[in-house]
């Protein structure tokens, strides 16, 4: 073989060696980016899977919460008042809530927390619910997400208590007699305060007889409060000579009703203690009445004081929940002889917070409470006892079986 020719084969062999190995590279490479390309694929379907998958239970865990707010619809009447756990329950069903919900609430946006209470003025009030679930998801690291609900409910509040109508009275008089049927009566309503008084029915004053009219008084909400008049119109008396024995009779007579009138009910003295219980001078059996309700009050004191209750605010909520309990047994009256005073609520099953608050000091007394002042006593609006517990100032509603130490409702007192 001649010398160029074993050149030639040698530079032959040399470029053959360098294709292969340009094949050998170029296949390893293609091979590895195929395997690029289908853990690249692998991990971006992954992704988009797992993705996929909370995106899923986020949203169901919104859907979920949002199930869990109630649509409020119900009217609410002015001067109502709602706990914190009253607004929870009428707004949030608990049971749709998924474990863990934190609940936030604001009212015309102010935080609303357990503890406060919330009283309802015409108008509307905005009631804004948040519901804040936490959420730990791991795709390629762990996450978290905040799962936010929140509703706005507005509720409209409305006059719905009707005007209170005082000194309704039965009337008798004589034929040929002024008339005014109207008179000292008064009606008052918590919204718009003072309210006209109406009368419906005729009585003729010229015609001996029994007549009944209708007295009633309607706020500007339409909320009308009403009762019954009997007015009587006697014949006049004919008039006789009587012997001067009989008149100095007469006389006689007429200083003894005086002497009834100014200061005795049916065989016992009317005293101040009754005039503080609320009972009227002209109630014959004030001091039977009287007796009763204290020996309910007695029976209450001692089943209190057998509880052995070592703190003064435990036996003045026994007490208030007790008084409460027979108000809520009876009914709510403005008027009438009883309707004040602790007869009222223990016996006849008639009271207002006026007869509850007398109720209530009386079986505080009964326990050995003293300093006991009744808030706003003979007033239009709400009433309670101001007392010291354990040391400090508080309160104690007998009405509604509320009971703290400070102050209550306008913190004025």
């Amino acid at each position: 073989m001649k010398k160029e020719e074993k050149i030639a084969e040698k530079v032959d062999n040399k470029l053959k060696k360098k294709k292969n190995t340009a094949i050998i590279v170029t296949t390893i490479i293609i091979i590895l980016l195929v395997i690029l390309a289908a853990g690249g694929t692998y991990l971006f379907m992954y992704n988009k899977k797992s993705t996929i998958k909370y995106e899923n239970e986020i949203k169901e865990i919104s859907k979920q919460n949002s199930m869990a707010i109630i649509d409020y619809k119900e009217e609410v009447g002015n001067s109502t008042t709602w706990t914190y756990e009253d607004l929870e329950n009428k707004l949030i069903d608990k049971t749709k809530l998924v474990k863990g919900t934190e609940i936030k609430i604001t009212i015309n946006n102010e935080v609303f927390k357990e503890g406060d209470t919330y009283t309802f003025v015409i108008g509307e009030t905005k009631i804004d619910i948040y519901l804040n679930k936490t959420y730990t998801y791991k795709v390629f690291k762990e996450e978290t997400e905040v799962i936010e609900n929140k509703k706005e409910i507005v509720i409209t509040i409305k006059d719905t208590v009707a005007p209170v109508l005082e000194g309704v009275k039965n009337q008798t008089i004589t034929v040929g007699d002024n008339l005014d049927l109207l008179k000292g009566i008064t009606a008052k309503d918590e919204v718009d305060g003072d309210v006209e008084v109406k009368v419906e029915g005729e009585v003729d004053i010229k015609k001996a007889g029994t007549y009944k009219v209708k007295v009633y008084a309607e706020d500007k909400s339409g909320n009308r409060a009403e009762q019954e008049m009997t007015v009587t119109v006697k014949k006049k008396a004919t008039t006789t000579t009587k012997p001067s024995t009989g008149s100095s009779s007469s006389s006689s007579s007429s200083s003894g009703s005086s002497s009834s009138s100014s200061g005795t009910t049916s065989g016992c003295t009317y005293t101040a203690t009754l005039k503080k219980r609320g009972y009227k001078s002209t109630d014959k059996d004030a001091c039977e009445k009287d007796k009763q309700a204290l020996a309910v009050a007695q029976q209450i004191a001692s089943e209190i004081k057998a509880k052995g209750y070592s703190k003064d605010i435990d036996k003045v909520q026994a007490a208030a929940s007790k008084v409460s309990e027979y108000y809520l047994k009876g009914v709510h009256v403005e008027s009438g002889n009883d309707y004040r005073t602790p007869y009222g609520v223990f016996i006849k099953g008639e009271a207002s917070c006026a007869g509850c608050t007398r109720a209530l000091i009386l079986v505080l007394e009964c326990l050995g409470f003293t300093n006991l002042t009744h808030a706003n006593e003979n007033g239009w609006t709400h009433q309670w006892v101001i007392l010291n517990m354990d040391g400090q100032k508080g309160y104690a509603d007998g009405q509604v079986g509320a009971v703290g130490y400070g102050c209550y409702l306008d913190c004025t007192e």
